[in-house]
C-alpha cells in the first residue's frame, strides 16, 4: 500500500501528467505526426503566407490612414473643396485653415512608427485563428528528444534527459549568456532574420533579451538604437510575438547604462526587468583541479575600464604600475577570452577584482579575492590585504567548499534563473537539477519525526521525502511526516516487504552499498535526484534522523553541480573524480530504476562519478 501525501497540488501521477502533455503535443506519437507530416508542412507554409499578407495590408491600412491625417492632406482638401463651391466653402476657408495650424502639433491616432504598426498587425493576427501550428507541437517543460538544443544541455544529466521536463528558454542570448544558461536549461538563441518564425517552435517556457547580446559584435548589435531601425523593428516583432504566444519576456541588463543608453524603450515593453548577470555558472566556475602548485601573486583579470570611477582609477593605477624597472604589486592579465577566464582563475590563488561578479567566479573556482575596490574600500586596506596575503598557501579544498554553499544558495545560475521565472509568474519547479528525493526508512513514529526534523534543518530541503515503513506503523509515520506538507515537500509513505528485503541491509551484507533496497522507492520519485538516507550513511555513523550536518544536501548538491556528475558519495578524495563509490548518497533517478546497473558497476558504464569528504 502507497500513500502521497501532496504539497500544495496533486502528488501523484506527476510522471503521468508529463507523458500525457507530450503525447498531446506531439512530443511522444512519433507515428502520428509522422503519417501527416507533408500536410502539415503545407498548412504552416500557408498559415504563414497568409500571415505576411495580413500584415502587409495592416501596415498598409496604418500608413493610409496616417496619410489621410497628416496636415498636408487637409490642407490640399480644404483648398480644393474651397474651389469648387466658393460659397459657401470660400467663405469658410480662413476659419479651416486657422484650424489646421492650430491642430499642426497634435499627435495624429494613424500616424504611428513601423515597430508599432507592425506590432498591432501581427497582434491582430493571432488574437483570431492564427494558425500558430509549429507551437502547437509543443508545451512548455515537455522536451523532443529530437531537439538539437539538448546536444548543447551537456549538464542536463539530471533534467531534460533523465526526466523529459525542464525549462526552454529562447531569446536574443549572447554566447556567453548560452553557455551559462545551458547547463541548467534549454536555451534555443533567436537570430534576428528568423527570430519570429523560430520562437513558434521552441515551446519556450521564458524569452529572454540579454542587454549584452545587443552590443557591437553580436548578432542583435545596435537593436536599441535608433540608427538600425530595421534591426530595432526585429526586435520589437520578438517581443510582439511571444505576448501572442503567452510567453513571458524578461530584460536582463547586465551590462553598464553607459555602454547602452537606449534601453528605455525595451524595458517599457517587456514584462520584467533585471538589474545584473545570469549568476555564477558552477559547471564552468568551480575548484575541480586545483592543485596547491599554483601561482600566489595577486593578479587583476581582464583588462582595465576606461570608463573606471576616479577613485577606482586611482587606487588600481597605484596597484598596477610599478615604480621605476620593480615590478607592480598587482600583475594585469589584459583581455581574454570568457572560454579561458575558467582556466585563468585556477592557474592563480589571488585576485584583485573591481566587479562583485568576477569576485565570485573567482571565489567558486578556488581563489582568495580582495574586493571589489570602489564599494568603500580604502587603498591602505587594500594594501594591507595583499601584504598580509602575499606569499600564503592558496585555499585548501576544506576552505573553498565553505565559500562555495553561499555561492550555490544565493549567486549561482539556478538561483538567478529561480528569480527570473518568480519575476515572469513562472513555476519555480521548471529548474529540476537541484530538486532532490529522500529516500529513507523508518521503523515507527518517533525515528519518522526525528527523520523530519533532520530534513527540515537542511539548508537545501528536498522536494520529496519517501519513507518505507512497516505495515503496522504506516499510519504513525504518516501522521510525523506530516509537517513536511506544510513546507511545501511532498511526502510518500509505503509498505516494507513482509521479508525486510526493502530495508537497508537486508537480505545480503553488500544491499546497503548496492542501493538496491532505494529501487523500490526510487519509482516513485518525481524528480531527477535521489538521496539515500541510512544510518551506514556517510554523515559519520550517527543516527540518520539527526547525525548529519544542516549542509549535508548542499554539499551533495553543490558538488554535483559543479562536476555534473550522474553520482556523488562520500570518500577520502576531496572534490575527485573517481571509478568507485563506496558510499553514494546523491544519485541519478534513472540509475536507481528496475533493472538499473549496480552501484558496483556505474564506473564501468562510463558513468561521472564524484567523491567529497565526510
Amino acid at each position: 500500500m502507497t500513500d502521497v501525501t501532496p504539497a500544495g497540488g496533486p502528488g501523484p501521477g506527476g510522471t503521468s501528467t508529463v507523458g500525457d502533455a507530450g503525447g498531446a503535443n506531439g512530443v511522444g506519437g512519433a507515428g502520428e505526426m509522422t503519417e501527416d507530416a507533408g500536410i502539415a508542412a503545407e498548412r504552416e507554409r500557408l498559415a504563414r503566407q497568409l500571415r505576411e499578407t495580413r500584415m502587409q495590408l495592416a501596415m498598409t491600412e496604418t500608413r493610409l490612414a496616417a496619410l489621410e491625417q497628416s496636415s498636408t492632406m487637409k490642407f490640399g482638401r480644404t483648398i480644393a473643396n474651397a474651389a469648387k463651391k466658393p460659397w459657401p466653402k470660400g467663405a469658410l476657408l480662413p476659419r479651416e485653415l486657422y484650424r489646421i495650424w492650430k491642430d499642426r502639433g497634435a499627435p495624429k491616432s494613424g500616424a504611428k512608427n513601423a515597430a508599432t504598426a507592425l506590432a498591432a498587425a501581427q497582434l491582430a493576427d493571432l488574437s483570431g485563428t492564427g494558425g500558430r501550428f509549429l507551437s502547437s507541437l509543443t508545451a512548455p517543460g515537455v522536451l523532443a528528444l529530437a531537439d538539437p538544443a539538448l546536444a548543447l544541455a551537456g549538464g542536463l544529466s539530471g533534467g531534460a534527459a533523465g526526466t523529459g521536463t525542464s525549462l526552454v528558454v529562447t531569446g536574443a542570448i549572447s554566447a556567453l549568456g548560452c553557455a551559462t544558461l545551458a547547463p541548467d536549461a534549454v536555451v534555443h538563441p533567436l537570430l534576428p532574420h528568423d527570430a519570429d518564425v523560430l520562437i513558434e517552435g521552441t515551446g519556450a517556457d521564458l524569452v529572454l533579451i540579454e542587454a549584452a547580446a545587443l552590443l557591437p559584435g553580436a548578432p542583435w548589435a545596435y537593436a536599441t538604437d535608433p540608427a538600425a531601425a530595421d534591426r530595432g523593428r526585429r526586435l520589437a516583432r520578438l517581443i510582439v510575438m511571444a505576448r501572442s504566444l503567452g510567453k513571458p519576456v524578461i530584460l536582463v541588463r547586465n551590462v553598464p547604462v553607459s555602454l547602452m543608453p537606449g534601453l528605455g524603450w525595451l524595458a517599457a515593453a517587456c514584462d520584467a526587468v533585471v538589474d545584473g548577470g545570469l549568476g555564477a555558472q558552477l559547471a564552468r566556475f568551480n575548484p575541480i583541479g586545483v592543485t596547491v602548485a599554483r601561482a600566489t601573486a595577486p593578479v587583476y583579470a581582464g583588462q582595465r575600464d576606461p570608463r573606471e570611477a576616479p577613485a577606482v582609477r586611482a587606487l588600481l593605477d597605484s596597484l598596477t604600475v610599478g615604480a621605476g624597472d620593480a615590478e607592480p604589486p598587482v600583475l594585469v592579465t589584459g583581455a581574454r577570452s570568457w572560454r579561458s577566464l575558467p582556466a585563468l582563475y585556477r592557474d592563480h590563488s589571488l585576485f584583485v577584482t573591481a566587479s562583485a561578479d568576477q569576485g565570485r567566479e573567482q571565489i567558486a573556482s578556488g581563489a582568495r579575492v580582495i574586493g571589489p575596490i570602489g564599494s568603500g574600500t580604502d587603498a591602505d586596506t587594500v594594501r594591507g590585504q595583499l601584504d598580509a596575503a602575499r606569499g600564503g598557501r592558496p585555499a585548501a579544498l576544506a576552505e573553498v567548499r565553505v565559500w562555495l554553499r553561499d555561492i550555490f544558495a544565493e549567486h549561482a545560475t539556478p538561483a538567478r534563473l529561480a528569480g527570473l521565472l518568480r519575476a515572469a509568474d513562472l513555476p519555480g519547479d521548471l529548474v529540476r537539477g537541484r530538486q532532490i528525493a529522500v529516500l529513507a526508512t523508518v521503523t515507527d513514529a518517533a525515528e519518522a519525526g526525528r527523520l523530519a526534523s533532520a530534513l527540515l534543518e537542511q539548508r537545501l530541503r528536498p522536494a520529496e521525502v519517501i519513507v518505507a515503513t512497516p505495515p503496522s506503523a504506516t499510519a504513525a509515520a504518516r501522521e510525523a511526516l506530516g509537517k513536511l506538507t506544510d513546507h511545501d515537500i511532498r511526502v510518500v509513505v509505503t509498505s516494507l516487504a513482509d521479508d525486510g528485503s526493502g530495508s537497508p541491509g537486508g537480505g545480503s551484507p553488500d544491499r546497503a552499498r548496492d542501493l538496491d533496497w532505494t529501487r523500490p522507492l526510487a519509482r516513485l520519485a518525481s524528480v531527477p535526484w535521489l538521496a539515500p538516507w541510512t544510518a551506514a550513511g556517510a554523515a559519520s555513523g550517527r543516527s540518520a534522523a539527526d547525525g548529519r550536518p544542516a549542509w549535508y544536501l548542499l554539499d551533495l548538491a553543490c558538488a554535483r553541480e559543479c562536476a555534473q556528475a550522474d553520482a556523488v558519495g562520500f570518500d577520502s578524495g576531496e572534490y575527485e573524480f573517481t571509478h568507485w563509490l563506496e558510499r553514494p548518497a546523491l544519485v541519478k533517478a534513472a540509475l536507481l530504476a528496475p533493472g538499473g546497473p549496480a552501484a558496483g558497476d556505474w564506473g564501468s558504464h562510463g558513468l561521472r562519478l564524484f567523491t567529497i569528504t565526510a
